[in-house]
């Protein structure tokens, strides 16, 4: 199984391409996702210089792209669902270059946008979910990654406390 679900905030704006041959957009961004330290150890790494965060190449496709392009800027927090991919390619020097990232196929746009303003509305919130192979879904909604409130039934004897 190749699942993975990051929260983290947008180092730089989001780089929105378009393939040559089909025209399909790709948009590549940075996640900086904290390594959920206490704050003791965090302030010992900052002292140190050492990284508090992890930095994760992200890769949408179609109009989930084109909507993380539009939608987001740097230091906007998301969360994202995908699954790692690694390739590889010939660099400028001949030598084998390898990169592993994430490939989001749904992205939900959480907490406020750092330039948002005191009228705007930093509530949004809205998860996108394209499949080559289905098309493009789009819903909104407020947690669960769009699963609903009935994603996961519980009843008193399934919690352990």
């Amino acid at each position: 199984m190749n699942n993975v679900i990051l929260i983290g905030r947008l180092t730089r704006d989001p780089e929105l391409r378009y393939t040559a041959g089909t025209g399909i957009a790709m948009c590549r961004f940075t996640l900086a996702v904290d390594r959920g330290l206490s704050r003791d150890k965090k302030m010992e790494m900052e002292q140190k210089g050492q990284p508090t965060a992890d930095f994760i190449g992200c890769i949408a496709w179609g109009k989930t792209a084109e909507l993380v392009a539009n939608y987001l800027s740097k230091g906007r927090q998301v969360a994202i669902q995908g699954r790692i991919q690694t390739s590889s390619y010939e660099g400028q020097d001949g030598n084998r270059v390898y990169r592993t990232d994430v490939v989001a196929e749904r992205v939900e746009f959480i907490g406020s946008s750092p330039s948002a303003g005191q009228g705007m509305n930093t509530g949004f919130n809205q998860v996108n979910n394209y499949n080559q192979n289905a098309g493009f879904n789009q819903d909104i909604s407020d947690d669960n990654f769009g699963l609903g409130d009935d994603a996961f039934p519980l009843n008193d004897e399934d919690i352990p406390f």
